[in-house]
């Protein structure tokens, strides 16, 4: 796994996140792998689908060039989105804050 989405699935364990593996999803052209995290903070239970999405202009293999964040695990490439982040922004981000970001937006979601 690159080293980059390592590191972002890191700042989510640090913050309150486990996660639990690869969901079993039938294979297509858009995603390499969907992974569930589960949250250990409130809402304790919680599950986020983070998608490694492959760059669809590259025909002959898999290349991940954005992860997408989701409530509701994807069925179709046009998935409905928290959050997404391209491999090469997380260099540039402050992956606490987008993490926080994040819980945020879940925790709004529950209610």
């Amino acid at each position: 796994m690159d080293i980059r989405i390592e590191k972002l699935i890191e700042s989510f364990q640090n913050n309150g996140w486990r996660l639990i593996g690869s969901v079993d999803s039938k294979e297509s052209w858009w995603f390499e792998d969907i992974l569930l995290l589960q949250s250990t903070w409130r809402p304790v239970g919680k599950k986020l689908y983070l998608t490694l999405l492959t760059d669809p202009q590259i025909n002959n293999k898999k290349v991940v060039w954005c992860l997408s964040l989701s409530l509701a695990s994807p069925e179709r490439s046009d998935l409905n989105s928290l959050e997404q982040i391209t491999l090469s922004n997380i260099k540039k981000t402050r992956l606490e804050d987008f993490v926080k970001r994040i819980n945020s937006i879940v925790l709004v979601e529950e209610h």
